[in-house]
């Protein structure tokens, strides 16, 4: 039988664009891909004093919390020519301040960065409905890093066997048996890549999605008289194997959903991985998946991961993204508020 790339990693020499070695150099000095302080990521949290020790670690790897800011640097991008001296300079000036800790590619990004309020929201969200329905919560604050997912998804594994032990002590302060994941990248490289690349643990990883799906029925029957369609992320349905979970929850709580052609594990991609690269065909990509689930006739798009989001929101008219929501957001808005 044939092995794969990640059974035995190879080193091979490659000239990566700069875009992918900024953010590449990010999350092995700064934790995150975009080099915002630890303080600026657990923001979110700061009213719920949450223990950084317990049984149940929350996750947020920092995902929700970065996304206006990648959504602003991919939008630089497109206007921006990776070879041209404008480009040059914004990575020449990163290697000058980089001593002082400042980043220009946040800078850059922060000017433009839209949303920023409601995607910190979103985590303070989750926990919230996640102790609605009795669990108890750690969290790591300012200590928390970014898992590494993009390290293992554009090929950095050599990076990421270094860069999750450094995860992984964080981890293991929190003296966590469980951690739950809000974004199905970070379970995937916790559950599946860490162990491939040496970073041996014990911990049960779980998502969001599986911990709601657990106490269902503390759920309440809601009066939603609209329709919904499940966008079912490829992260979360292929590698996670969660499909059914997300239907279950709808279901106890009286929420009509219409399904896709394509749904569960053969759910059509966002377009979100190209983004780096390709950010026009990663919104063609995207149009193509909005068209395809406003096809059921639903009124709201639901989706479970944040990078799904934010593809999907990028290829909508900006008055009318009231269409799609996270499932967070769908959940808190019907069982918290």
């Amino acid at each position: 039988m044939a092995t794969s790339p990640i059974d035995m990693p190879q080193k091979v020499e490659r000239k990566m664009p700069p875009v992918l070695e900024l953010i590449r150099g990010n999350i092995i000095k700064h934790g995150n891909p975009l080099a915002l302080k630890g303080s600026e990521i657990s923001a979110w949290a700061k009213e719920l004093n949450l223990p950084k020790t317990g049984n149940l670690l929350f996750y947020t790897g920092g995902e929700y919390q970065l996304l206006p800011f990648i959504d602003s640097l991919v939008k630089t991008m497109t206007v921006m020519d990776s070879n041209s001296k404008g480009f040059s300079m914004l990575m020449g000036v990163r290697n000058i301040l980089g001593k002082t800790g400042f980043a220009p590619e946040k800078i850059y990004a922060s000017v433009l960065a839209q949303d920023k309020e409601r995607f910190n929201e979103v985590s303070l969200k989750a926990a919230r409905i996640l102790q609605s329905l009795g669990y108890d919560l750690c969290y790591s604050g300012e200590d928390e890093l970014y898992s590494g997912a993009l390290l293992y998804e554009l090929g950095y594994w050599e990076d990421l066997a270094s860069y999750g032990q450094k995860v992984m002590e964080v981890f293991k302060s929190s003296k966590a048996k469980t951690i739950v994941c809000l974004s199905p990248h970070a379970a995937e490289v916790i559950k599946f890549a860490y162990p491939k690349m040496g970073i041996n643990h014990d911990l049960e990883v779980k998502t969001f999605v599986e911990l709601v799906w657990e106490q269902r029925d503390k759920l309440p029957k809601v009066n939603f008289n609209k329709s919904v369609v499940i966008h079912d992320s490829c992260r979360l349905a292929r590698e996670m194997g969660v499909t059914e979970e997300l239907r279950d929850i709808l279901n106890s709580m009286n929420v009509e959903f219409k399904e896709p052609l394509r749904k569960g594990t053969w759910t059509t991609c966002c377009g979100g991985p190209n983004k780096f690269m390709f950010p026009e065909l990663s919104q063609t990509i995207a149009g193509g998946r909005v068209s395809e689930l406003q096809s059921t006739g639903a009124d709201l798009i639901l989706t479970s991961c944040p990078y799904c989001l934010s593809a999907l929101e990028g290829a909508i008219d900006k008055n009318n993204r009231d269409i799609i929501a996270d499932f967070i957001e769908f959940l808190y808005k019907e069982i918290v508020e």
